[in-house]
């Protein structure tokens, strides 16, 4: 398992509600924050959950868990989801949130993609992408546009469903049906509220070639 997170802890990645018999591994950039959220109101029975959701959730750690029991709910004792986006979709809100709009994380994200001397200037999605594309998957990408099938660990962990941003309402009623949940909305979180007219690949089949081609494991696990 640690070969999938090279360099990190791969508790970070790995939420479980023991009550609830309940196993979720994280996806960036496909409402994993909202989920996160979720577990946590579902964990403490709260309506109202930290700010920094990533940071200071209340779900147990592997280390409260104990190790025993995490490959245990992993091995199938527990309910075990995660939820994937369009590959094209995914790639294109990263390029956005990461690169062009937060501050935070835009330096961070040029020095990971090793471009050079970007000051002010806008970085274009072109860029972006032939930047990813000269990452190794595995060792190098961010977890952000990782291909989705290395942050669900697959093969390795089967799952009981892998829902889609796409049709989340109805995948998050599944799960809740399937896991014996009770009914606790899922509070939106980290949704843009930024209205773009246009797609990076309007025009570009070129550029959705190329995605295609990046991302083709996870255009056929998850059927996109």
């Amino acid at each position: 398992m640690k070969s999938y997170f090279p360099g990190r802890h791969p508790g970070r990645y790995l939420l479980a509600v023991p009550d609830w018999k309940l196993f979720y591994v994280k996806n960036p950039k496909a409402a994993c924050s909202t989920i996160v959220t979720w577990l946590d109101q579902l964990h403490t029975g709260e309506s109202e959950s930290p700010a920094r959701i990533h940071q200071d959730h209340r779900v147990p750690t592997v280390a409260e868990l104990g190790r025993d029991r995490m490959l245990s709910m992993l091995n199938g004792s527990a309910y075990r989801f995660s939820f994937v986006r369009h590959p094209l979709r995914r790639i294109e809100s990263a390029y956005w949130d990461k690169v062009v709009y937060s501050r935070v994380w835009r330096q961070h994200a040029l020095d990971l993609l090793e471009i050079k001397d970007a000051g002010d200037r806008e970085v274009t999605f072109e860029e972006f992408l032939s930047a990813v594309e000269r990452q190794d998957p595995l060792t190098e990408m961010d977890r952000h546009w990782r291909p989705q099938h290395l942050n669900l660990l697959h093969p390795l962990i089967t799952f009981d469903h892998v829902g889609k941003l796409e049709t989340f309402s109805a995948d998050i009623a599944r799960i809740r049906d399937e896991a014996g949940l009770p009914f606790l909305p899922a509070e939106s979180r980290n949704i843009s509220r930024r209205q773009r007219e246009r797609s990076v690949f309007d025009g570009r089949p070129d550029l959705v070639s190329r995605v295609e081609q990046l991302y083709a494991q996870d255009f056929e696990v998850y059927d996109y």
